[in-house]
């Protein structure tokens, strides 16, 4: 027998390698990448999946695996319902009932208007498609991202700089409105498949889609969130628990969470943030598990392995397919419509109520910093799964859609244009944090000519600290610059 017998490589052995070489690296240099360079984890993982998936190196795919939609889907669920939950964990005490009207104030002008918005203008972009077409391909965009979202508001130098009551009010905002999402995805499969019957759309959307999967998730979610914060009390108290267990107690509520959710066929991932904001209700679990970055670490074990898979599966081909009216420019077009309009009018105009917003700056900075990522790439399926379910009685999502099918178009582009938008996003906005921080730092250096052309000239350097105190003005030689650094 050959030594190179003992070799057995197959694509999920490969899998495994990529993820552990790359997580590697960047753990390496991640202080240097999210702290100096300000690039996150989302964007590179991403790019290391397109160079190892099929269209480059080819080293795994996959599309191969198994129903991919399927392994999409499920993949999406664990990674949005721990995010989920993280983020619902990590706000202030009662600060849902706070700021109840901030928070719904802001879902309701950015996601309905938004939701409007984006789709008149694939209706107006892609020839092909109807205003409801248009819609039930941008419902699945409605939500923010919170895996992305994190990433900017959440712990490090950005996240500090941003006001607590704005960093919240993101936080807030990107967990409750992927749970949210759902309702527009079902009215608009519900109008796009029951045309001509207003009576059963709204029968349906009202009675399934508001009042069992939404409220009664609520319900299901607060139960869930109040036993476990109960539990994890007296067990604490009791000395039942050690430290370990505690600190990835709401990693777990979190998958018990989309279990039963799923299970029931409520919205599960509004099942998670409202099990999360009842579980951190008193702040209890906030205060223990204060300066322990074991959920951190996880959460970054996850964005890191989701990204770098979806960079595998991105359907570069279908970016200009113009069979399906997929022209590169209107793709771009509509990325570009989703960067300024989606969100940004809205929150001007929610400005003047929402009481956490307090200057036009603000308003426009929580316009633009509403990535689409993660819970955009599984409401693309659940709309899919959704509108499948009307065309046949078997296993959904579908392995391949025929041409001649209801729907096909929508079923056909939904994945390219959301795939697309995501990328988008995962450059505009990843990238936007560094703009502005390096913008920033050039804005506080202020270079003057001096006076005097003398290669001798004494100047002064000020230099102050983060909180605004002088740290040094000593004279320097050797300059005909003046200096000024506001750190």
């Amino acid at each position: 027998m050959a030594v190179w017998d003992q070799l057995e490589v197959d694509q999920a052995h490969k899998a495994y390698a990529i993820v552990g070489v790359f997580s590697t690296i960047f753990c390496l240099l991640s202080l240097v990448l999210k702290e100096r360079l300000f690039v996150g984890e989302a964007f590179l993982s991403c790019v290391t999946g397109i160079i190892v998936g099929p269209h480059a190196l080819n080293l795994i795919n996959p599309l191969e695996w198994t129903n991919s939609d399927y392994l999409t889907q499920e993949i999406s669920r664990i990674v949005l319902i721990i995010q989920i939950f993280a983020v619902s964990v990590e706000l202030p005490k009662k600060y849902m009932k706070v700021n109840v009207r901030s928070v719904v104030v802001l879902l309701l002008f950015t996601m309905i208007l938004g939701w409007l918005v984006t789709g008149l203008f694939a209706w107006v972009l892609f020839p092909k498609f109807s205003f409801i077409d248009g819609l039930a391909i941008t419902a699945a965009i409605t939500a923010t991202d919170p895996v992305l979202a994190a990433a900017i508001v959440g712990k490090g130098k950005f996240g500090e700089r941003i006001p607590a009551s704005l960093r919240h009010l993101l936080s807030a905002e990107s967990g409750a409105n992927d749970g949210l999402a759902f309702p527009f995805v079902l009215l608009a499969v519900d109008i796009l498949t029951n045309r001509g019957k207003p009576g059963v759309i709204v029968r349906d959307w009202f009675c399934i889609a508001i009042l069992y999967e939404c409220v009664f998730g609520v319900i299901l979610g607060i139960i869930i969130g109040y036993s476990g914060r109960k539990a994890i009390e007296f067990c604490e108290n009791k000395k039942f628990i050690d430290r370990e267990s505690l600190l990835i107690f709401y990693i777990l509520l979190s998958l018990m969470c989309t279990g039963f959710g799923s299970i029931l066929g409520v919205d599960d991932l509004l099942v998670s943030f409202a099990a999360g904001a009842a579980f951190a209700w008193d702040g209890w679990f906030f205060k223990k598990s204060h300066g322990q970055h074991i959920s951190n670490s996880i959460d970054l074990l996850l964005n890191v392995g989701y990204f770098l898979y979806f960079g595998t599966i991105i359907p570069w081909q279908d970016f200009n397919n113009k069979e399906l009216g997929l022209h590169w420019w209107r793709l771009v077009t509509l990325g570009l419509v989703i960067i300024f309009l989606r969100r940004i009018p809205a929150a001007l105009l929610a400005k003047p109520f929402v009481p956490a917003i307090k200057t036009w700056k603000e308003a426009l900075f929580v316009g633009h910093f509403g990535p689409v990522g993660v819970g955009g790439i599984f409401c693309s399926i659940i709309t899919k799964d959704a509108i499948e379910k009307h065309l046949t009685q078997g296993e959904v999502p579908m392995r391949e859609i025929n041409s001649s099918a209801p729907y096909y178009m929508v079923l056909r582009c939904i994945w390219p244009i959301v795939c697309f938008i995501v990328v988008t996003s995962i450059v505009i906005h990843g990238f936007s944090v560094t703009a502005m921080v390096f913008y920033s730092k050039f804005q506080n250096y202020d270079f003057k000519e001096s006076k005097s052309s003398s290669p001798t000239m004494v100047s002064s350097v000020e230099i102050t600290d983060e909180d605004g105190n002088k740290a040094l003005n000593e004279p320097t030689s050797n300059s005909n610059l003046h200096l000024r650094r506001v750190c």
